[in-house]
């Protein structure tokens, strides 16, 4: 009884609270607040995709109504209470303009302006024959409008007609008819006839005819056909211009290297080179200029391109020296064009400091400092030398052991990118849009748990990375050695060691050299992703180590090559995939779904992973409503003394999310999660090591699973997240997993021991 009263107490006070966040004694006499539209579709004589069309009909509203949190106007209430700030910045007008939102009262709708928009928008949608009515639904402070449709039946396309009287583009109309977005039987849509007009601007644009603009180009419907049928006809306007019935090449080609418009190079012309056919004006040295001519996809004598224009300025800007890259064209004589290229270099060198307070799921805490040092131009090529430290110290508070963690990390990588393929072969990508690059770094890392052990690392890199398209990129490191040492371990370390001969194993001191490649696939990157309203995304990666070095002995029949040295070298593969798909349920609301699944193996002389290479679960981007790097393997339970001294691993890992991101006020967003997953080894290693740590068929039922709620601040330029989450379902070795009827937020305990909140930047997936 007592605890159902506090619970009615609870929910009181959340009631009244949110009672005095609806803003109604804030609302005007005689106004009400708009509560948005609804749409109800009348019976057609036609099937309507009404979900795609009412999505449609929604992203053209306006105004958008306040939104509301169980009833409440949180945005409103926000407003209101602080009053008008005296400066345009500061705490007080975060919270009136960021957290809050003007109210929208049903006098700010003209819902007959409205129903106009909307009649317009389904003609040009194909439905010729729509009508709409509206219908306003009043409550006593608040407002609804309702708007009827009628679409009628959807006219469709049933002959199409290109000009094929001017014979200035009598080469093209066949190609362009070929690849037309217009294809009979297609309902008719004002929005595809405008993408197809700018189409074939883009494609003479690219023939050479510079001056050409889609507006010449001229629709004339016919729906008098029947049968809810339109013929369609593109005529080239009569006022269409000599000029644009002409193609054009390039005559000179001006490269300003170093321009700046408070010192604008094109009022004195100083200084004229020629570099392989480019006119270069003022070039100081700060670049050399072949890497510029080699960069720029276009040349004198070219026939203009609006795909070799917008390369070479993606091409310039990717060089990553270069704060502004502007290209203009003039007219020469007859029919070429002079072009223009101004480049406006960023600060060579720069020097970034950090200082951080950092919360981990596991329950460290401490500060960090990071620095960061770039040069852009090292060696006038564009290369971008990199120098990084990354320092922390951290304490363990609320753990399992009675005596608190504290550890220290100390990461230094210094890394150089060319943007160029440096390789015995031969590569021509001049004509690609991307430029590769060629990456080298060298680190080191050192890694140590006060009293408990400490393990340094160094690690080098050389390979390459190139961008296929948009949406496709590419890593291959050729090189990648590392050199993994446990330098330090305290006695309770060493037994712990001593009775788990599989971390013993993966800590010995070793040798990783091997391949490294990975794949990312990334549709939200495409040019017409805002238009989709479903994204996909796969990240593979494959790491095979020590393959070479076994070879080479095998090779040279010398069995102990790195033996005599003392150095164990690891022979191993590890594969890991990223699945995730992203559906966009409204203009800012989302569900998105992730699927990891991943394995690593060792072999040959190899028994065991090394530990860097394991897989671990839990965390603020894994299982949230479980401590960092805690879970598995499978269902094994470790009640050593030891256990909170390192870890969880596995050699195998599955892993899945699924999570609704919407609106919440201003800046803040909300989100609502469930995640599962576990990792696992092959094989038990052993009577009494580990038991239920091997992967199974029964594998679904030891999937750790856990639920929650999110608030994100999002800045736009990065992202604050805070994930409360609590478990659902725990891998135990008793077969008795589901925690749900434990569930009880009143009791301190139960809150200790199961609400985990995740601090981290940016989205978990």
């Amino acid at each position: 009884m007592r605890k159902s009263n506090v619970a009615n107490s609870i929910w009181f006070c959340i009631g009244c609270l949110l009672a005095g966040c609806t803003g109604s004694r804030y609302l005007p006499e005689g106004e009400r607040y708009y509560e948005g539209a609804q749409f109800k579709f009348l019976k057609d004589t036609v099937k309507v995709e009404k979900k795609n069309l009412e999505m449609s009909l929604e992203e053209i509203l306006e105004p958008k109504a306040n939104g509301k949190v169980f009833g409440s106007r949180p945005a409103v209430w926000f407003y209101h209470i602080t009053g008008e700030p005296k400066k345009k910045k500061g705490f007080k007008y975060w919270v009136k303009y960021k957290l809050g939102k003007k109210p929208v009262y049903l006098s700010d709708v003209d819902v007959k302006a409205m129903s106009n928009r909307l009649t317009n928008y389904l003609i040009n949608d194909g439905y010729f024959r729509s009508e709409v009515d509206q219908n306003v639904k009043k409550r006593k402070k608040s407002a609804k409008v309702e708007y009827i449709i009628k679409t009628g039946p959807a006219y469709k396309l049933r002959d199409i007609n290109y000009p094929q009287s001017d014979s200035t583009y009598t080469q093209v109309i066949n190609e362009l008819i070929a690849e037309s977005m217009l294809k009979k039987g297609d309902r008719y849509q004002l929005d595809k006839l405008q993408k197809e007009q700018k189409r074939i601007e883009n494609y003479l644009e690219n023939k050479g005819f510079y001056y050409f603009d889609d507006n010449y180009l001229l629709y004339k419907a016919d729906s008098s056909a029947g049968n809810y049928e339109v013929d369609l006809r593109l005529t080239l306007s009569k006022d269409t211009p000599q000029r644009a019935k002409e193609i054009f090449t390039l005559n000179e080609v001006e490269v300003n290297p170093d321009y700046s418009i408070s010192n604008d190079t094109l009022k004195t012309k100083a200084e004229q080179k020629y570099y392989d056919n480019y006119l270069f004006i003022n070039d100081n040295g700060y670049i050399k200029p072949d890497v510029l001519t080699k960069t720029i996809v276009f040349e004198p004598s070219d026939t203009y391109s609006e795909i070799a224009m917008s390369r070479t300025r993606e091409r310039l800007m990717a060089l990553g020296i270069y704060k502004f890259v502007n290209l203009k064209y003039k007219w020469a004589d007859s029919a070429r064009l002079n072009s223009q290229i101004f480049l406006t270099p960023l600060p060579k060198k720069s020097l970034r400091l950090d200082l951080q307070a950092i919360s981990k799921s596991n329950n460290f805490v401490g500060p960090a400092f990071s620095a960061s040092y770039q040069n852009r131009n090292s060696f006038r090529g564009a290369e971008l030398f990199q120098l990084k430290l990354n320092t922390s110290y951290e304490v363990q508070i609320g753990g399992q052991s009675d005596t608190p963690l504290t550890a220290y990390e100390l990461n230094l990588e210094g890394s150089l990118t060319i943007p160029r393929l440096i390789s015995p072969f031969n590569f021509n990508y001049r004509s690609a849009r991307f430029i590769p690059s060629t990456i080298m770094s060298l680190g080191v890392r050192l890694q140590r748990r006060i009293s408990v052990f400490q393990i340094n690392s160094f690690e080098a890199k050389f390979g390459y990375q190139w961008q296929e398209s948009l949406t496709k990129k590419h890593r291959l490191f050729p090189i990648n050695f590392s050199f993994v040492q446990l330098a330090q371990s305290s006695k309770e370390f060493e037994e712990r060691l001593r009775l788990d001969p599989n971390l013993d194993n993966s800590l010995e001191d070793q040798f990783i050299a091997g391949i490294l490649y990975d794949y990312t696939l990334n549709t939200k990157n495409a040019e017409d992703a805002n238009n989709k309203r479903n994204h996909f995304y796969f990240s593979g990666m494959l790491d095979a180590s020590g393959n070479l070095i076994n070879l080479a002995e095998n090779t040279l029949g010398d069995n102990e090559m790195l033996d005599n040295t003392g150095i164990t070298y690891s022979q191993y593969t590890k594969v890991q995939l990223d699945f995730r798909y992203y559906r966009k349920l409204s203009s800012k609301k989302e569900l998105a779904t992730r699927l990891l699944i991943g394995g690593t193996t060792a072999y040959g002389n190899a028994t065991q992973v090394p530990f860097i290479k394991q897989f671990s679960a839990g965390g603020s981007n894994s299982v949230r409503a479980f401590r960092a790097r805690s879970l598995g393997p499978g269902v094994f339970l470790d009640t050593d003394e030891g256990a909170a001294l390192v870890d969880n691993t596995g050699d195998i890992k599955i892993e899945g999310s699924i999570e609704y991101r919407y609106p919440f006020i201003g800046v803040l967003e909300g989100a609502l999660f469930v995640d599962a997953g576990n990792v696992w080894l092959w094989d038990q290693q052993g009577p009494d090591e580990k038991p239920g740590g091997q992967f199974s068929s029964d594998f679904i039922n030891e999937l750790a699973m856990g639920t929650g709620a999110g608030l994100r601040l999002n800045f736009s330029f990065f992202i604050l997240r805070f994930d409360l989450a609590f478990p659902l379902k725990k891998p135990q070795p008793t077969g008795v997993n589901w925690v749900v009827d434990e569930i009880d937020p009143l009791s301190s305990s139960w809150r200790r021991d199961n609400l985990l909140l995740n601090i981290a930047i940016g989205y978990p997936f």
